[in-house]
């Protein structure tokens, strides 16, 4: 659910609010909303340690007879504990700083947010992050999946099979083959980074390194267009079973292959992961390289594929859980 809490100040000008507001970190945005003339809205997000997952919106706006200015702000339902934590803050200093009151539209009058504490770190909330943008992009494509041509499709299992390849639908289901690789890769690099960047001992790991960098790294690095971290998992393919095992295994301790090498439930089959995943990176490879298209390829095929991808994350996410005990997941 998101929360709204907008302040009634007793003495303060759209000056003194929007210097509150600047002072605690916002950033001045736009809005989709309809604000009333002169209103000024602003976003805050803490992007260090992962601590937000939306931020928070802030809007000062002139009251409805214009007579003083109001400070409305805004956590949506996918808010972390920090971006809570912060819209009450953000509140509570208003109040000290030019007193009044404010309005809590879930709990009323001076009532400030109540926040179960969050058991996640640095390392939980960065992969969070990252596994709940792949698990959405996912979904997504799903919903979108186009269906068969209708006419093609009633030849499967006929004498006429062959004339169902023609059908576009399935020209377009291999081009979802990458897709399904890219997701993989970038969860997997990104989870790489994400434990680098805060693993401590990776971090001891990673200062004894004598491993030379090449100039436009370094250059990137000066310029803030690249981490540490980034310039370490390019050393790595995410895309390539063995190479993700070798970094996750060399500087983490995580054996990838052990994790694969078992059978899991995808859609009503029960294949062995690694076979899957290896057959999947195949099939994009030839996709990309060699323009290699399936034309035997159906709408459930993409699903299991997209199904697999899903599975092969949560065990990831499952020995991660239970390796650090911490959890990952929303703990609620």
């Amino acid at each position: 659910m998101s929360i709204e809490l907008v302040f009634t100040p007793e003495n303060a000008s759209r000056a003194d609010l929007v210097a509150h507001l600047v002072e605690l970190g916002y950033q001045t945005c736009g809005h989709l909303w309809d604000w009333p003339e002169g209103s000024q809205n602003f976003h805050w997000f803490e992007e260090d340690e992962h601590v937000s997952f939306d931020g928070v919106e802030a809007t000062v706006f002139p009251s409805d007879d214009s007579s003083t200015w109001l400070l409305h702000t805004r956590t949506r339902s996918s808010a972390s504990v920090g971006d809570r934590e912060h819209q009450n803050h953000t509140i509570r200093v208003a109040r000290k700083n030019f007193g009044g009151w404010f309005h809590n539209d879930w709990s009323g009058k001076n009532r400030y947010i109540p926040i179960a504490p969050d058991p996640r770190d640095a390392v939980a909330r960065g992969i969070y992050l990252s596994y709940e943008l792949v698990t959405e992009k996912i979904s997504s494509l799903r919903f979108a999946l186009p269906e068969p041509n209708e006419q093609l499709e009633k030849m499967v299992g006929t004498p006429l099979e062959a004339l169902a390849g023609v059908d576009p639908t399935r020209v377009l289901y291999n081009a979802l083959f990458p897709f399904a690789v890219a997701a993989i890769e970038h969860f997997f690099s990104q989870s790489f980074k994400i434990m680098l960047r805060h693993d401590p001992d990776a971090q001891a790991k990673l200062r004894s390194q004598n491993k030379k960098i090449e100039i436009p790294d370094v250059y990137a690095i000066r310029d803030g267009e690249k981490s540490i971290e980034d310039v370490v998992a390019d050393w790595y393919s995410f895309q390539n079973i063995g190479s993700i095992h070798t970094a996750f295994k060399d500087w983490f301790g995580i054996n990838f292959q052990d994790l694969i090498r078992r059978r899991k439930k995808v859609g009503n089959k029960l294949p062995v992961l690694e076979r899957r995943l290896a057959s999947l990176i195949d099939f994009r490879h030839g996709v990309i390289h060699r323009f290699a298209l399936d034309h035997g390829l159906r709408k459930q095929d993409i699903v299991d594929t997209l199904d697999m991808v899903q599975v092969l994350i949560d065990v990831f996410i499952d020995d991660l859980e239970k390796r650090r005990g911490v959890p990952i997941r929303d703990p609620k």
